[in-house]
């Protein structure tokens, strides 16, 4: 009897065949981990569009009733924010007495901005309080 040398054939196709496999796996992981990263991206920029949006209203907050819609509004509000179509939205809010903020009311000298761009996904909601 004498020794074989190398290996059959029967193992080379085998070991091919579990190579693709994780080949495969790994193409997979590297598309969702690329996609993973524009979304967060996407996201990122657009927070950052935001915020500097309500940053504006907080250095000029007279012009928050004519930009944003007031809460419960069907209508009204529609921003521009980072080329994405949003909808601003504010209420009045008061502090009480005990230091609690009370929103939703008729009166107050506070105004509860809420920003959410856009109306499809990636979307960021965004939410303060200004003073006038």
């Amino acid at each position: 009897m004498r020794a074989t040398k190398g290996l059959t054939l029967l193992e080379v196709i085998l070991a091919i065949g579990l190579l693709s496999v994780v080949l495969l796996a790994l193409v997979g992981l590297q598309v969702s981990s690329l996609r993973a990263g524009n979304t967060g991206r996407g996201v990122q920029s657009l927070t950052r569009q935001a915020e500097n949006f309500l940053e504006a209203l907080r250095r000029n907050p007279g012009q928050i009733p004519t930009v944003c819609a007031a809460s419960g509004a069907t209508s009204g509000g529609e921003v521009l924010v980072g080329g994405r179509t949003g909808r601003c939205t504010y209420e009045l809010c008061a502090v009480g007495s005990d230091g609690t903020l009370t929103c939703g009311g008729t009166t107050g000298t506070l105004y509860q901005v809420t920003l959410s761009v856009p109306k499809e996904r990636p979307q960021v909601t965004l939410r303060t309080v200004i003073a006038p």
